[in-house]
């Protein structure tokens, strides 16, 4: 996995909870936000995070876009993250650690970590890293798993003897439901 640098501030807009087509379906929530999945493409799942406590002035099913989540399936039958975007007003919350895990464990699903990551995102697998009931490992393509640490001072999932970011061989992590 390579690091990279991606723009600070995001703002997302607003999300139509009722669209014009049914893609979309409401799949819970966690702190006070509403989750919203479209899985109507067969190798991909697109997840919405949502205050519904700010609404559009003019259209109130129109509610304010917090997260946004890409996914897509991969060879490792889990999802990929492809994109994540935070809306700047909501940074520092924790809110997409809280999202990543709350679709791991609603869904049963096992994500896959970005290929590339930002600061943001080794911070968000540091966290879910951290978690009790979530399993975070890493591997090579044909390598066996290895339960990973976490480097407190860079925030960031590591494992003895490897390079997981920047490295040589080509390192995967994931995540799943114990």
């Amino acid at each position: 996995m390579n690091r990279i640098t991606m723009k600070k501030k995001e703002a997302l807009g607003f999300f139509d909870t009722k669209p014009s087509y049914d893609d979309w379906s409401k799949i819970g929530s966690f702190s006070k936000l509403q989750v919203w999945i479209d899985d109507s493409m067969d190798e991909s799942l697109w997840v919405e995070v949502v205050d519904a406590s700010v609404v559009h002035g003019r259209s109130p099913q129109r509610v304010k876009r917090v997260l946004e989540i890409q996914l897509t399936k991969t060879e490792f039958k889990a999802y990929h993250v492809d994109m994540t975007r935070l809306d700047h007003k909501y940074a520092g919350r924790g809110i997409a650690a809280k999202a990543y895990r709350y679709i791991i464990k609603k869904l049963g699903i096992t994500l896959q970590a970005g290929s590339c990551q930002s600061a943001g995102g080794r911070k968000v697998w540091f966290d879910l890293a951290k978690r009790n009931d979530l399993n975070v490992f890493a591997k090579t393509k044909y390598g066996k798993p290895t339960t990973v640490g976490i480097n407190v001072e860079d925030r960031e999932v590591w494992i003895p003897k490897k390079e997981i970011y920047d490295g040589n061989k080509e390192m995967y992590v994931f995540a799943q439901s114990l």
